[in-house]
């Protein structure tokens, strides 16, 4: 296993599941890469959706949501981590931290009260699944983008 192959790895095990362009842009590595991780029964590719994940790792879409965004950032050369539940992604860019954040539509009042307890990031990428966004109070003084999914469209801004 290469280096390319091992960064591949890595991420789909700290990240459970990605869409393959992620993988592609992210680790800079080639087809052949990754068909020897899955002839190696390393990770899995859905051939309908292009979702890569770990070998014994179920698909979290929260996951690739959040990576939809990240992908947006990539032009900013974003140093990013796995983070402790229920922030999806860490994201350093060279002036701000970001945690991004995917909830379904009947997690959002609960973040939104707590997301100061939750998050300490700089500012915060929230990413809902729901079609109808309401505005609602965020309790925090922090930027906030608010996203929603599917498609992935930003639909309001805080702060």
């Amino acid at each position: 296993m290469n280096d390319k192959q091992k960064q591949i790895v890595k991420l789909l095990w700290d990240f459970s599941s990605l869409r393959e362009e992620h993988i592609f842009k992210i680790c800079n590595c080639t087809e052949n890469d990754i068909n020897f991780l899955i002839a190696n029964r390393a990770i899995i590719k859905d051939k309908k959706t292009k979702i890569l994940r770990y070998s014994n790792k179920e698909i979290n879409n929260r996951n690739i949501v959040a990576f939809d965004v990240v992908m947006e950032y990539l032009n900013r050369n974003p140093q990013f981590k796995k983070a402790k539940y229920p922030i999806n992604v860490t994201m350093k860019t060279q002036d701000y931290t970001y945690d991004i954040i995917a909830i379904k539509e009947i997690e959002m009042n609960t973040l939104f009260e707590k997301l100061d307890e939750i998050s300490k990031s700089d500012r915060v990428i929230i990413i809902i699944e729901t079609r109808q966004y309401i505005a609602k109070h965020i309790g925090t003084k922090r930027p906030c983008y608010i996203c929603t999914y599917p498609p992935l469209e930003i639909v309001d801004r805080r702060n």
